[in-house]
């Protein structure tokens, strides 16, 4: 049976890992309107069927349904098999199983982006050396030079700004942890002086004057949530650089701020959402760290005792219904509560990290391993 334009619109979204708010957001319309294009209660503006078409990568044949299997779902299938390849927990093995089969991918398509975009992410986590239990000492270099192709393909060939952004960004990271200053620097230029607006700012203000007072407030809670993420991202690396420093009582102090920052967002719930998890570190973790580093092992088995807890407890409560009480981000609750099956490391994992070696004879630290056991 032949697809209606709304049910390839969600396909697309669906294979791209947009919302439809973020899809909304991209074309300058509401989500509710992406809602009822994809439920067929409704149809685009034949004005936006281009724009649509240049968001997915695909031409507008594609959207009428008139280009029958084609490259997009070609790819689709490419990524799809390459995603089954990854284990759980994630490995530095199955993630190269998954390059080795984008980059198969690519062969066929050398300039899809969406090819592109998944070889840039997931060689970044194989080649940037902080990356801990993910990082291929033997062939980092080589998906790192690798990698610097990619990325000015998806600067030369993106339609989508975000992606662009985010190439610059790993070249940054990529070419800084490999000595080479000069490219660094200068895709480090490439980011905006400013960084206190962004889309929903900007759509905040288009509907202020529309009277559209819904989506005014939606897109202010957007712009919220990313403030709120970009600032514990930093705080998270300033405490690691404290870390490195040797400036223990700094780096706990900045990490416990970052703590205290998100109860403070979200405390009227009895459930906080799993944002403490940064990227490729727990804050919980980290502070134990931190706090061994210091020689204070009570405080570190505190905050592994708050981690399990959390693991074990909190977040299994968290459902496709759970929100958040806060008018400053109610609006963003499906993503903020989002499960992440891709945590950086199980609780055992964690919990029996090489760096926590000392407790090992503590009976509060036994305890807690015999707990996670059970």
């Amino acid at each position: 049976m032949k697809e209606t334009m709304g049910q390839i619109i969600r396909r697309l979204r669906k294979e791209r890992n947009l919302t439809q708010e973020e899809l909304a957001e991209q074309l300058g319309v509401t989500f509710q309107a992406v809602s009822k294009w994809e439920n067929d209660t409704g149809m685009p503006d034949i004005s936006q069927v281009v724009p649509i078409a240049h968001v997915f990568g695909v031409s507008t044949d594609v959207l009428f349904g008139t280009f029958g299997t084609n490259d997009t779902e070609e790819v689709r299938k490419i990524v799809n098999k390459a995603q089954a390849l990854l284990s759980r927990p994630l490995t530095s093995e199955s993630l190269f199983q998954k390059y080795l089969a984008v980059k198969e991918g690519l062969k066929l398509y050398p300039n899809n982006t969406i090819l592109l975009m998944h070889c840039l992410e997931t060689g970044l986590a194989l080649s940037y050396p902080e990356n801990d239990e993910l990082y291929d000492s033997e062939r980092a270099e080589d998906i790192y030079k690798e990698c610097v192709r990619y990325a000015n393909l998806v600067i030369s060939y993106s339609k989508n700004v975000s992606d662009v952004m985010r190439a610059h960004m790993i070249m940054v990271m990529l070419h800084s942890a490999y000595g080479n200053s000069t490219e660094a620097f200068y895709h480090a230029g490439k980011f905006p002086n400013r960084a206190d607006f962004n889309i929903h700012v900007m759509y905040a203000h288009y509907a202020h004057w529309q009277k559209d007072y819904i989506t005014e407030s939606e897109s202010c809670q957007y712009a919220v949530v990313h403030y709120l993420e970009g600032m514990l991202r930093i705080t998270t690396r300033l405490a690691k650089s404290y870390m490195l420093q040797e400036k223990y009582k700094d780096a706990a102090i900045t990490a416990e701020t970052s703590l205290e920052l998100i109860n403070c967002f979200f405390k009227d719930d009895k459930v906080v959402p799993p944002i403490h998890y940064r990227d490729r570190d727990d804050l919980y973790m980290l502070l134990a760290k931190i706090y061994i580093k210091d020689g204070n092992l009570d405080n570190a088995i505190t905050y592994l005792e708050k981690m399990v807890d959390y693991d074990l407890n909190d977040y299994f409560t968290i459902n496709s219904n759970t929100q958040t009480k806060s008018p400053l981000l109610r609006s963003f609750s499906r993503e903020l509560y989002r499960k992440r099956v891709d945590r950086y490391q199980d609780l055992s994992v964690k919990l029996t990290d090489q760096c926590f070696e000392s407790l090992r004879a503590n009976e509060r630290y036994q305890k807690l391993i015999d707990l996670i056991k059970k």
